[in-house]
């Protein structure tokens, strides 16, 4: 929940009012003359404005500590675990005091998306969708993973294109080890018989292709690293780009 900009504006002036009592008291306490206390209560708070005008300026060209928004496009086959490390990531850095937004594919599906289906032509608008949401958050200075599978390197192209502050994220699972796990059942239905009703078609990595990135940023291999791992190295790969 944020402040109403009066909100804000009552806080400040209510806080400024009491500290100018309190000074007032403690000043009249000590000299006893209510001129001299008038005389520091004004001195005291037009220095104070003053000296937080020039701090503020000083402030403003020290880059140190700054952070800037940024767009991790993660690409993965389903299973690898696109959706859990940017979840973990996002959980510990906000925790931290950083901006971050999780654009999870399968939840934009049922808005902003839900209109699509899964041939080439509409994976492909998908994913621009949730780049033009993730540039503008980025710009925004907001952390934006987007959690998707991702498929195309022409898509995967036209997103880092965007701005410079697109960054892909490989996501790599070799497809033996995504069978074997198959929490969610999903590679099964998938190989099933072609007239069983269960069967999920246009699947990615079994009926559909699925371009291996030729450029990214950052690989995380879910094979051979534990999540915790993975998602250690995607918060340290963040924390040094923004």
């Amino acid at each position: 929940m944020t402040d109403s900009k009066k909100r804000s504006t009552a806080k400040s002036l209510t806080w400024r009012t009491l500290a100018t009592f309190i000074l007032g008291g403690v000043s009249y306490f000590i000299t006893g003359d209510l001129h001299q206390t008038s005389v520091i209560t004004v001195a005291y708070h037009a220095i104070q404005l003053f000296a937080f005008f020039v701090h503020e300026r000083v402030w403003n060209y020290i880059h140190w500590g700054r952070t800037r928004g940024i767009f991790i496009q993660m690409t993965g086959l389903s299973g690898s675990g696109k959706s859990t490390i940017a979840k973990q990531v996002q959980r510990r850095m906000v925790r931290k005091g950083f901006h971050v937004e999780v654009i999870d594919g399968d939840e934009y599906r049922e808005g902003l998306c839900k209109d699509l289906g899964f041939s080439k032509v509409d994976r492909n608008t998908n994913i621009r969708r949730l780049g033009f949401v993730g540039k503008v958050l980025s710009r925004n200075d907001v952390i934006t993973i987007m959690s998707a599978i991702n498929p195309y390197e022409e898509t995967r192209r036209e997103i880092r294109e965007m701005s410079e502050h697109v960054k892909t994220v490989f996501v790599d699972c070799d497809l033996e080890t995504l069978k074997e796990r198959d929490t969610k059942g999903l590679y099964r239905r998938a190989l099933l018989p072609e007239n069983h009703p269960e069967k999920i078609k246009n699947f990615t990595g079994i009926s559909d292709p699925f371009d291996p990135p030729l450029v990214y940023d950052l690989n995380l291999n879910t094979t051979k690293d534990s999540v915790q791992q993975s998602v250690d190295k995607l918060e340290k790969f963040i924390v040094e780009n923004i």
